[in-house]
């Protein structure tokens, strides 16, 4: 074997013998720049593993204070009235028109009702639906030209029912001078979440509800949820509801299979009941 041959040997033998001894002391993640990081900042080092996140904590949502008020508030279903004018003004829902309502609780899935019969009775399944007519995209953009502005990833139902946010008085009234007409004016004076809107002379004024004035609308109205009578006899479901002192009037006999009001809407004291037997043919 000649000089040349040995050397070349030799250089082979000493790599394979240095690639050993680098495995066995693992200097490769001793001088990899990729894996080196600053002792005294005290950060592990990047591994090359990859690891799913964890379940993230979501933000607290905070209500914004709209600045221009001594007061401000949440503004409950008081902004739900300006909101529905301003959609019944651009054409998305129609002041007349019969909304399709999906039930949540009681027999009936769903029920045909008015805008402004919803808004009147506080209807939460109807607040519901037309929450989703409007949509969240044109109550947003609505709300933020009118200095309104909305929490990160706020529901479309909180947005009409005025929870999660905040305004001041000055904005919900500019809202109701604005858009709220005389025909919505069987629904004023309106309360809600302790808050009363009416209108003035000149315009609309906000103020508390008073625990006497409520306790003189409750003994007036005499309000009361209607109970579910489908199902009950006609004699059973009339001696239900004759200690309320209500007007009824029955279509057919037998076994209750419809009603008016529906079952858990609040009924006043001059509201007339419906009750319509198996007997009738509508």
């Amino acid at each position: 074997m000649n000089k040349q041959a040995i050397r070349k040997a030799f250089f082979v033998c000493a790599s394979i013998g240095l690639a050993y001894t680098a495995l066995a002391f693992n200097v490769q993640d001793r001088f990899s720049m990729k894996r080196t990081y600053e002792t005294s900042v005290k950060k592990p080092p990047r591994s090359l593993n990859v690891v799913a996140p964890g379940p993230q904590k979501e933000p607290l949502r905070q209500a914004p204070v709209i600045a221009g008020s001594n007061l401000s508030f949440e503004p409950s279903l008081l902004i739900a009235i300006p909101i529905v004018a301003w959609s019944i003004r651009e054409g998305i829902i129609e002041k007349d028109g019969m909304v399709i309502v999906k039930r949540t609780e009681g027999s009936s899935p769903v029920y045909l009702k008015k805008p402004l019969e919803i808004l009147k009775d506080r209807d939460r399944d109807g607040l519901r639906t037309l929450s989703r007519i409007i949509g969240r995209k044109n109550m947003e953009s609505f709300l933020a030209r009118e200095g309104v502005q909305l929490p990160d990833r706020s529901l479309t139902f909180d947005t009409l029912a005025g929870t999660g946010y905040s305004v001041d008085e000055r904005t919900l009234t500019g809202l109701y001078n604005r858009y709220v007409d005389a025909g919505f004016d069987h629904l004023l004076p309106f309360a809600s979440g302790g808050l009363e809107v009416s209108r003035k002379a000149g315009g609309f004024a906000i103020g508390k509800v008073h625990e006497e004035k409520r306790a003189e609308a409750g003994r007036d109205n005499a309000a009361w949820t209607m109970p579910d009578l489908t199902g009950l006899s006609m004699k059973a479901a009339l001696d239900r509801i004759s200690t309320k002192g209500q007007t009824v009037r029955v279509y057919g006999s037998g076994i209750v299979t419809d009603q008016y009001p529906r079952a858990r809407e609040m009924v006043e004291k001059d509201t007339r009941c419906i009750l319509y037997g198996r007997t009738y043919q509508k």
